[in-house]
């Protein structure tokens, strides 16, 4: 009868485990949250070095139902930060629609990023990303 109680309680705590901590989870992506952009623009395969332009987007998405943020980053060819900005949105399926202006650096390449978190999440494995080449002055 020892036996048979011992067994109970190890295998009793085995099942909820994965629920109660995300962090322990395998990175496998989550079916519950998905980002694509759908369009963006100026319509160009290349900005200037040295120009102000404004990147307006608009990215379908889905995010758990507590909600979360969709941010969107511009980095330069070595992934330093030119711009970012984060804004919430709602739990479930929706359209995001954003802007986001800056000076284009001399660099070869400007790639915009636009990552979904749920809400209390600092990392974000849902990404879409769009690459404008940049041409010197």
């Amino acid at each position: 009868a020892i036996l048979a109680g011992c067994g109970k309680k190890d295998a009793a705590p085995a099942a909820p485990a994965p629920t109660t901590s995300d962090k322990a989870a395998p990175a496998a992506p989550p079916t519950d949250r998905a980002v694509k952009i759908i369009s963006i623009k100026p319509e160009v395969d290349a900005l200037k070095a040295g120009d102000t332009v404004k990147i307006a987007l608009s990215a379908s998405y889905t995010v758990p139902a507590q909600g979360g943020l969709i941010g969107i980053v511009a980095q330069d060819a070595k992934g330093a930060l030119i711009v970012d900005k984060l804004t919430p949105v709602e739990g479930g399926s929706g359209t995001f629609v954003g802007e986001l202006e800056f000076k284009v650096p001399a660099t070869d390449r400007v790639s915009v990023l636009v990552p979904l978190y749920a809400k209390g999440e600092d990392k974000s494995s849902t990404v879409a990303t769009h690459q404008f080449a940049v041409k010197a002055k």
